[in-house]
């Protein structure tokens, strides 16, 4: 299928440029480092940044800091020993007939050790998501499963799924149908199809599930 070759020749240029970041996370190093490095990567490679003005936004990629949980726009802050870094990598690439391709994908890391609080938080958050992928059975599962599987091994290790952010649909266009929920909605919602492409994007909390919108938007 043209779309799915697509989309894993710009997903395995993602999965590089993560692979980069994690490395590259280290103290002293900065978001806006990290968006320099991967946007050398995305033009070695022939792809281009979903994000940049997507809605408005000004970098390449996202940078999220300590209390950032998402979205957070790169800057010059200096990454300190324990600091929380996430880094969110969106890419297409065009086929010769013009059309765009899109892959996306994150990555949390603790720069040098971190506490156990911090590692607790991202191991909990990397099986939940790795639960609901192996949870999905071609036309069968609903997007308000992998929400409720999600939620429930989130709440019994003690944190808090967002209910305002989540996962989605992805291929021509970066963000498609469906929503993909972090916690169980009142409705079924869409049954995940076979050849659907989806993105699966667990966001857990420590404390509660309530967030703020920054003054930068």
């Amino acid at each position: 299928m043209e779309k799915i070759k697509n989309i894993r020749i710009v997903g395995k240029v993602v999965a590089e440029i993560l692979k980069k970041l994690q490395k590259e996370a280290k103290v002293g190093v900065s978001g806006r480092d990290l968006e320099k490095m991967a946007e050398k990567m995305m033009a070695g490679n022939n792809v281009h940044s979903s994000s940049l003005g997507y809605q408005g936004f000004p970098a390449a990629i996202c940078v999220s800091l300590n209390n950032q949980l998402t979205h957070g726009i790169p800057d010059d802050r200096l990454f300190q020993e324990g600091d929380l870094v996430s880094f969110d990598v969106a890419c297409y690439r065009k086929d010769e007939n013009g059309k765009t391709y899109h892959a996306d994908a994150a990555l949390t890391v603790i720069v040098g050790e971190g506490d156990e609080k911090k590692k607790d938080l991202l191991k909990v958050t990397r099986n939940s998501l790795h639960y609901a992928i192996q949870s999905i059975r071609p036309n069968i599962t609903t997007t308000q499963e992998i929400g409720a599987i999600l939620e429930k091994y989130v709440r019994s290790r003690g944190y808090y799924p967002i209910k305002e952010y989540g996962g989605h649909g992805i291929g021509e266009s970066l963000h498609e149908e469906p929503f993909i929920p972090n916690y169980k909605t009142p409705n079924k919602g869409v049954i995940i199809r076979e050849g659907m492409t989806i993105c699966i994007e667990p966001l857990v909390q420590i404390g509660d599930g309530k967030i703020t919108v920054s003054n930068d938007k």
